[in-house]
């Protein structure tokens, strides 16, 4: 495997889903988050996005997403986008992946590692919490 030009990271950002406009090519991030919360597990999500930016990147790139349960380095799961080439290292490119039915196996600490030709990039954790269920108070 050839050396890549490793991109410079602007932004990565989780999310419940990332939207495109099929027009102007700009994503939309809805519902960003830092934590999820479930009251049993494990627990699926229907779906999560991934949002990243970088630059000071030159070549052809496949990038690629791991979702990794760090308390049991386990990959939950994965996506991957199209092969791209970007020209111009001077260039700013962002990028959007919708990744479907999640299955998270206990609460704890999840990561989002990124990517490009097998090279690791960057990572973004986040929490998955145990929702406590409030006491049953007898009806009056």
């Amino acid at each position: 495997m050839t050396d890549i030009v490793k991109p410079s990271v602007q932004a990565f950002l989780v999310c419940d889903t990332i939207i495109i406009d099929s027009l102007t090519g700009k994503k939309s991030i809805i519902g960003a988050f830092t934590h999820l919360w479930a009251k049993t597990f494990p627990c699926q999500h229907p779906q999560m996005g991934v949002y990243f930016c970088l630059n000071d990147a030159e070549g052809e790139y496949q990038f690629e997403i791991a979702l990794i349960y760090l308390d049991k380095n386990q990959t939950v799961g994965k996506g991957a986008l199209s092969p791209i080439t970007i020209q111009n290292r001077l260039e700013t490119h962002d990028f959007g992946l919708n990744i479907s039915a999640l299955v998270f196996p206990g609460p704890g600490r999840y990561e989002f590692q990124l990517h490009a030709n097998g090279q690791f990039i960057t990572k973004k954790d986040f929490f998955v919490i145990q929702q406590e269920t409030p006491p049953q108070t007898p009806a009056p």
